[in-house]
C-alpha cells in the first residue's frame, strides 16, 4: 500500500513505493509541500515545472528526459508542481475537472523514477508573484537547479507574464540552463489535457487511452447500493469516486483494480433510468467474481463504452440487455494493452 500523507497534512516528506497500475513496488518518492519546506536544495536538481494533471504521453516524455538526464549526472529528478491547478483559481469553463486526485497523480509521478515531488498550493498570493520573482525566489532560492525542463507550452509568473528566455536569463546568473522541449503530437495535435478531458466526457474511452497511454481510471471505496443488481441476477460493486473526471452515462467494459488483483467486468454509469433513478451511480458487474469488497479502496479502470444508457420499458428487457452487454464484453477479453501505452 502506498504511505502518504493528504496535501497540508504533514509538511515532511513522505514516501510511495505502491505503483497502482502494476501491483508492484517501485523506488520511493519524497513529497514535499510547499517550496518553502525544503530545507535545503536537493544535490544537482534537474527539474521541471508544472500541473501535469493526469500525467498524459506529453508530461511523461517531459519527466523522463528529467529522470534521464538527473541519473547521468548523479544528480535529483525533481517535479515541482502545483494542487489545485492554477485554471482552478483563476476560473474555467470547459470541463472543469481534474483527471487524477492528487494522490494517483503522485503516484503516476513516482512511477516514472522521479526522486522529489514538492507539491505548490496555488493561492491568489502565489498567482501574483511576477516572472523575476518566480524564479530568483522561488526556482533558484529553494531547488538551485542545474537544469529545468519545460513542456511546449509554459509560462509562468503573473498573468503569464514569464517566458522561457526570462527564466533561461536568471538561471544563466547562478549556472543553470532552461530548455524547453517539444510537445508530443496525436492525429497531428499536440497531447493536453484538455484532449484527455474531452475525450472522457464525451466516453470516447479508445482516445483518451491513446493520450495517456493508459486506461483513464476512477478512484474510490466500494460502497453499499441499493441491491438493485442483485435481484435480477447481476450484483454490483458500486463505486463512490473521488476522482473528478467521469465518462459520461452510459455501458462499459471495465477493470476493477484492488489490492488482491485486477477483475474484468461491465459498468453501468449513469442515472439507471428503468428504475426511474435520480442519482448518478458507478455499478459494476465483476466477471466469476464472489466475494465480498465493501469498503475496500479501489480504482476502476474504463476500456471501452459499450453502449448508452437508457431506459427499457421492463425488467425482463433490461436483464435480456445485459446478458446482450456481459457476452460483447467477454468477446472482447483480454483487453490488452491500452492504445498509447
Amino acid at each position: 500500500m502506498m504511505d502518504i500523507a493528504l496535501p497540508g497534512r504533514n509538511p515532511r516528506a513522505n514516501r510511495l513505493t505502491w505503483d497502482h497500475r502494476t501491483g508492484t513496488t517501485h523506488p520511493a518518492m519524497r513529497i514535499v509541500y510547499g517550496h518553502e519546506n525544503l530545507e535545503q536544495p536537493p544535490p544537482g536538481v534537474v527539474m521541471t515545472v508544472g500541473t501535469f494533471d493526469g500525467v498524459h504521453r506529453g508530461h511523461q516524455a517531459v519527466i523522463a528526459e528529467v529522470v534521464r538526464r538527473a541519473r547521468a549526472v548523479d544528480g535529483t529528478a525533481v517535479v515541482y508542481s502545483f494542487y489545485p491547478p492554477p485554471w482552478r483559481v483563476l476560473g474555467r469553463t470547459e470541463n472543469p475537472f481534474l483527471i487524477t486526485t492528487f494522490l494517483d497523480k503522485a503516484s503516476l509521478i513516482a512511477a516514472l523514477g522521479v526522486d522529489v515531488l514538492v507539491t505548490e498550493t496555488f493561492s491568489s498570493d502565489f498567482q501574483n508573484l511576477d516572472a523575476r520573482t518566480f524564479v530568483d525566489d522561488v526556482i533558484i532560492g529553494s531547488f538551485a537547479p542545474r537544469e529545468v525542463l519545460v513542456g511546449y507550452d509554459f509560462r509562468f509568473g503573473r498573468k503569464r507574464q514569464g517566458s522561457l528566455p526570462c527564466m533561461a536569463e536568471r538561471l544563466a546568473r547562478t549556472g543553470g540552463t532552461a530548455e524547453q522541449l517539444g510537445a508530443q503530437h496525436l492525429d497531428e495535435a499536440p497531447i493536453s489535457s484538455s484532449r484527455v478531458r474531452r475525450a472522457v466526457v464525451e466516453g470516447d474511452m479508445q482516445e483518451a487511452a491513446r493520450l495517456l497511454g493508459r486506461w483513464h481510471f476512477l478512484s474510490g471505496a466500494i460502497v453499499r447500493g441499493r441491491g438493485r443488481g442483485r435481484t435480477i441476477g447481476f450484483p454490483t460493486a458500486n463505486l463512490s469516486p473521488r476522482t473528478e473526471l467521469i465518462p459520461g452515462p452510459g455501458v462499459y467494459a471495465v477493470l476493477l483494480q484492488t489490492r488482491d488483483g485486477v477483475i474484468p467486468g461491465i459498468a453501468n454509469l449513469g442515472y439507471r433510468p428503468t428504475f426511474a433513478e435520480q442519482n448518478f451511480t458507478i455499478e459494476a458487474f465483476l466477471f466469476d467474481f464472489e466475494g465480498d469488497l465493501y469498503g475496500e479502496q479501489a480504482k476502476l479502470h474504463i476500456v471501452h463504452r459499450v453502449r448508452e444508457e437508457r431506459r427499457f420499458e421492463s425488467k425482463e428487457a433490461l436483464m435480456a440487455q445485459i446478458d446482450r452487454d456481459v457476452e460483447q464484453v467477454r468477446a472482447m477479453m483480454p483487453f490488452g494493452d491500452p492504445p498509447g501505452a
